[in-house]
């Protein structure tokens, strides 16, 4: 298909190439090249890799001594994705796996053994900084906890306040963890044991109608409410402190925020992924399809440093989003 931006960019080329052809006396100058300006609401992210696989490693043996076996995984149905530098985590529905990729090296190796998510909502993984990791498991009432090499720490559970756990989020100092609850839409905190301290907010009416997904950011805990078609940021004591995407969601599914206070949130009737900041739409980029930016169903984002990781479960990879600096966003209009 020819598109308008390339029938342009053809006109441009050929007429540069007639002005070549009637100068050719002066055929060491330079022809300048006409450049289009680049796109204000694709601005803030750029397509930059696609992870559909990876050879696969043994779990048990040390990192630095590792080399890939001559088995190459495919990725079946990713939805779930968590990263911290070159390190990637991919729960697998397909596969019934949570992977370890080390994205540098081209290598995964197995974590552990996944149960599979839930329709409507991606599943919420964490990555620590010694690269343990926790997974929501709604179909098991629990959140799980594992270390590097796939042992099971400890597992966190409520059957009462949190029976049907989607989401995890756990601060760098791992002083807590909070546990989004799909049944109840309510947030649970717990100790780093694994025993409830309370209920965010108390006994108060709930601010939120349903929890699909959380992250942590500048302001808070931000929780993406499916229902309300919305992102509540939440104080620690559970009051609101902002609403974001209000009248701008349709069917809000997947949630990541970033370092700056960029809000990234996907939206599956377009398969589009929604930038805000301050409350302000910044950007949509995506659509429907299996290019690059282009999407088949986002389950889970996570944000590590300057990529966007986009967990797309009927495309079978995890496509990776350069994040561009607030920087370029000064003079961009939204979409």
């Amino acid at each position: 298909m020819v598109t308008p931006f390339s029938l342009r960019r053809r006109m441009l080329a050929l007429g540069g190439a007639g002005a070549a052809l009637g100068l050719a006396g002066c055929a060491a100058d330079p022809v300048p090249v006409a450049r289009a300006a680049a796109d204000p609401v694709n601005a803030v992210l750029r397509p930059w890799l696609s992870l559909n696989g990876a050879w696969q490693i043994d779990p048990a043996s040390p990192l630095q001594v590792q080399r890939p076996a001559p088995a190459r995984v495919n990725f079946m149905r990713p939805v779930g994705v968590a990263a911290r530098n070159d390190i990637v985590l991919i729960a697998d529905a397909g596969e019934r796996v949570i992977w370890r990729m080390d994205r540098a090296r081209d290598a995964v190796a197995r974590v552990a053994s996944f149960p599979g998510s839930i329709p409507e909502a991606g599943t919420s993984m964490q990555l620590g900084n010694d690269l343990s990791v926790w997974v929501a498991l709604p179909t098991e009432r629990a959140v799980a906890q594992y270390d590097l090499r796939g042992r099971l720490v400890r597992r966190w559970a409520d059957t009462l306040e949190a029976p049907r756990p989607v989401a995890v989020v756990v601060p760098e100092d791992r002083s807590e963890v909070l546990v989004g609850d799909g049944a109840s839409a309510r947030v649970v905190v717990f100790d780093p044991l694994g025993h409830p301290r309370h209920v965010l907010g108390g006994n108060r009416p709930p601010a939120l109608q349903s929890i699909a997904a959380m992250a942590l950011g500048p302001r808070g805990l931000y929780v993406l409410d499916r229902i309300a078609q919305q992102v509540v940021v939440l104080a620690p004591s559970g009051a609101v402190v902002e609403v974001i995407g209000e009248h701008q969601l349709v069917q809000p599914r997947a949630l990541a925020v970033d370092a700056s206070g960029r809000v990234f949130v996907s939206d599956e009737q377009e398969q589009r992924i929604k930038v805000f900041r301050e409350g302000r739409l910044l950007a949509s980029v995506g659509g429907a399809g299996g290019g690059p930016a282009r999407f088949g169903r986002i389950e889970s984002m996570a944000i590590d440093g300057n990529l966007l990781y986009v967990a797309d479960s009927l495309n079978a990879r995890v496509q990776v989003m350069m994040v561009s600096p607030p920087s370029m966003e000064v003079g961009m209009t939204p979409p």
